[in-house]
């Protein structure tokens, strides 16, 4: 019988501070998991977690964390690590849309290098507490936008040439879903558990942010016709929350179900060579798989 359950038990989300994150927060301190959330901005980070807090009556612990830079990542794991937490759920959850070009701390195109360079180290840093304490599960907020990304994210080359914002974050968002398929591989027999999902065209800040200035005004145009973040949230507290999913692990979700991939997504030999070279650019290498 499936026991799964995140009552007492640890979530990290990160971008927990606003939009999708932070619904998802409420949703799953409201079911008395213990709550982490990540923001780049402490302040804002602060005033989510008191805001969560008050509305769910749970104490919501917050945690910098910027997804651009590889040492804020590794101080970020170094942190969840000391305390020690019964780590049920970790969520990659926050994402970026940039408009022009832009590179991280490290050197990598922006989108790809948050959407999944970032999640990928971070994973890898915290995937020695997730199989201590399994059944633990590991969920990554992709899109249905990888249905428009080519083939070739593997090798890294958004961006080199001409970038097109589009372009970049349909990449990256296929870069989550074979990221989860070769990580559920390798974590098969461990109790951990690894997924992608589409949370649907929800109303949030990705496409306002920064220099984004089309897309942002389109992405306010589109308003209306959106999901709201509580909406969005429900098919990421879904995957978190229901029981036996297990067989499911590798699978992509969308409206709290199982959905199709793209074909590019299907491709195992192509998830393998990701996970290679995310591997090499990260200098984060995970325990063997099982």
């Amino acid at each position: 019988m499936d026991r799964w359950t995140v009552e007492g038990r640890t979530v990290l989300i990160t971008g927990g501070n606003s939009g999708i994150g932070k619904a998802t927060a409420m949703a799953l301190a409201r079911r008395n998991a213990r709550v982490i959330i990540t923001s780049r901005d402490a302040a804002e980070g602060a005033r989510a977690a008191a805001d969560i807090a008050r509305t769910a009556g749970a104490t919501v612990e917050v945690m910098d964390l910027d997804l651009a830079s590889f040492d804020s990542i590794r101080r970020c794991a170094a942190s969840v690590e000391a305390r020690r937490h019964d780590l049920a759920v970790l969520i990659n959850n926050a994402g970026v849309f940039i408009g022009r070009r832009r590179a991280t701390a490290d050197g990598f195109e922006m989108t790809l290098g948050v959407n999944h360079l970032g999640h990928f180290l971070l994973t890898g840093l915290l995937i020695d507490r997730l199989r201590a304490c399994a059944p633990a599960r590991i969920i990554n907020v992709s899109s249905g936008a990888h249905h428009r990304a080519e083939r070739g994210v593997e090798e890294l080359r958004v961006g080199r040439n001409r970038y097109r914002a589009t372009d970049a974050y349909a990449q990256s968002k296929l870069a989550n879903v074979l990221f989860s398929r070769e990580l559920a591989r390798r974590l098969e027999g461990t109790g951990v558990t690894a997924y992608a999902l589409h949370p649907g065209v929800v109303a949030t800040r990705i496409a306002q942010d920064g220099d984004t200035r089309i897309a942002g005004y389109l992405w306010k145009a589109a308003k209306p016709f959106q999901l709201s973040p509580d909406e969005g949230a429900q098919t990421s507290v879904f995957v978190a929350t229901e029981p036996g999913l297990g067989l499911h692990s590798g699978g992509y979700f969308s409206e709290a179900r199982l959905a199709p991939v793209s074909e590019a997504a299907q491709d195992a030999a192509a998830a393998r060579r990701l996970w290679v070279t995310s591997e090499r650019l990260t200098g984060c290498r995970f325990p063997p798989s099982a």
